[in-house]
């Protein structure tokens, strides 16, 4: 792939002095009037950068080295430019590292993500205003604080004349709202983006290139491409699931991007459009992550915001490597459990924000990687009927994932589609749950406010986040125990 890649830079740079030798010779032909020509637009787009600060100085220095060759180039990100390093998540204000090195690499643009709604609603609005660029979001309706008004779209006009429309839309999963805590977007109606998208076809009249900045993945982007073909749409720059996307993509008429996160890759899209039309438009994938010169100012910078002693603190130490996020989840829910006192605890899946936990030193950043969300510690009074009725819902949920646990033992029977049957659980002791005993189940405040699942008692808040708890367990046992062969959840087709 890299040698893909670094063929093709290689021949876009060949290009770029081609033109401009042949623009230096005289041909004796007629040169055509500017009206006549196509007119270029060039894009540098990332997504899901995740907070991943110490990517940017090799990044800045890409962007300043583009910049030389296409002066006009727009830096635009597709959503998620929050959440994933403690020192931005940790930092007071929250989140500010991040859109201080964005707005020194001077972004122009981009879309809200749903993780840009981790730092809450005031968050967002002293980080939105701070930011030297512009977040656009068309399926985001604001009816509550009132101070977090986002546009639906810009329009930029480029030097050479070029007008170019992007629209920003978000995901909206099953509960109706992208995926944050629900408290973070109270006041907040997301409508359903698919809906949205073609109801700003006519941005087309109104520029030579239509954009929209997608923060829906990549299978809704294909479906975004047909519901929206014959309505003008020429690309869409993706984000949220991840995406490698090697190569040109066409679908339903418009070109589609996405590069996985964290500063991995970028994508350079070149575009030729005349008389309000694309002529052509192509993309290359520049890997990021093997190079080696730095933009000095913004590495100073990084430095600065990484010297934090709290964070780099060891608070134990591991004699094994944990390796994907079971491990961690047990290792979560064991300290939850233990430090709280509830009978068991159980753990989202997509709340472990890591896959890999080395052997030696633990640091309080790395508790802080694994579990940056800053949610409570809440505990339920549930029956056995209740907790079943939540695993059942938390399965599907989570895309059919069992759930992380401490303290109790689940057995998960599918039919031969995968489809889920019946959920059983039991006890240490490997008896089974009484649907009519109540337990006392542990959970974080995400889960109990995003998971409907049926249940009397509300809960109550420990006050407590729960990588705190975690931090105050390795402390008080120095070690961990080994993880990685543990199995507590199995999944049966019967």
């Amino acid at each position: 792939m890299k040698t893909t890649i670094l063929k093709r830079s290689l021949e876009v740079l060949l290009l770029v002095v081609f033109v401009i030798m042949m623009s230096a010779c005289g041909t004796g032909k007629k040169v055509l009037k500017p009206a006549d020509t196509a007119k270029d637009l060039t894009i540098l787009a990332v997504n899901d950068m995740h907070a991943a600060i110490d990517n940017f100085p090799k990044f800045a220095y890409v962007v300043d080295s583009l910049r030389q060759v296409y002066p006009n180039m727009l830096l635009v990100a597709a959503g998620d430019n929050q959440t994933g390093n403690p020192v931005n998540d940790q930092y007071k204000p929250k989140g500010w590292p991040m859109i201080a090195l964005m707005n020194a690499v001077k972004f122009d643009l981009s879309c809200v993500g749903n993780h840009e709604f981790d730092t809450g609603q005031k968050g967002f609005v002293y980080l939105k205003e701070k930011a030297n660029f512009d977040f656009i979001c068309a399926n985001y309706n604001n009816v509550g604080y009132t101070d977090v008004n986002v546009e639906p779209y810009k329009i930029i006009t480029l030097d050479n004349g070029l007008k170019v429309a992007f629209l920003g839309l978000v995901q909206v999963n099953s509960g109706g709202i992208p995926d944050t805590h629900p408290n973070n977007v109270k006041g907040v109606v997301f409508t359903n983006p698919l809906e949205v998208g073609p109801q700003y076809a006519y941005l087309k009249d109104q520029c030579d290139v239509f954009i929209v900045l997608s923060h829906l993945g990549y299978e809704d982007d294909l479906r975004l491409t047909e519901v929206m073909e014959g309505k003008g749409l020429d690309l869409i720059i993706g984000g949220h699931t991840n995406t490698l996307i090697e190569e040109k993509q066409v679908h339903h008429g418009a070109m589609v991007t996405q590069v996985d996160w964290k500063l991995k890759y970028a994508t350079l899209i070149q575009v030729k459009a005349k008389a309000g039309k694309v002529v052509s438009e192509d993309m290359t994938l520049l890997d990021l992550q093997d190079r080696t010169k730095e933009n000095v100012a913004i590495r100073a910078m990084v430095d600065e915001f990484n010297d934090s002693p709290e964070l780099q603190e060891v608070i134990a130490s591991s004699p094994y490597e944990l390796t994907g996020k079971q491990p961690l989840g047990y290792l979560m829910t064991d300290a939850l459990r233990e430090l709280s006192g509830v009978d068991m605890v159980f753990q989202n899946p997509g709340g472990v924000r890591i896959k890999h936990l080395p052997k030696g030193d633990i640091t309080v950043m790395d508790v802080y990687r694994m579990d940056p969300f800053g949610n409570e510690f809440i505990a339920l009074n549930l029956s056995g009927q209740e907790i079943i009725d939540f695993l059942k819902v938390a399965y599907v949920q989570d895309e059919n994932v069992p759930e992380f646990m401490s303290g109790v033992r689940v057995e998960y029977i599918v039919d031969a589609n995968k489809a889920l049957k019946d959920v059983r659980a039991f006890s240490l002791d490997d008896q089974a749950l009484d649907p009519d005993k109540i337990y006392k189940v542990g959970m974080n405040s995400y889960i109990v406010a995003a998971y409907k699942f049926k249940h009397k008692d509300p809960g109550t808040s420990f006050f407590k986040i729960t990588a705190d708890y975690v931090i105050e367990y390795l402390k008080k046992h120095q070690t961990i125990k080994n993880y990685q062969e543990e199995q507590r959840a199995v999944v049966v087709e019967k």
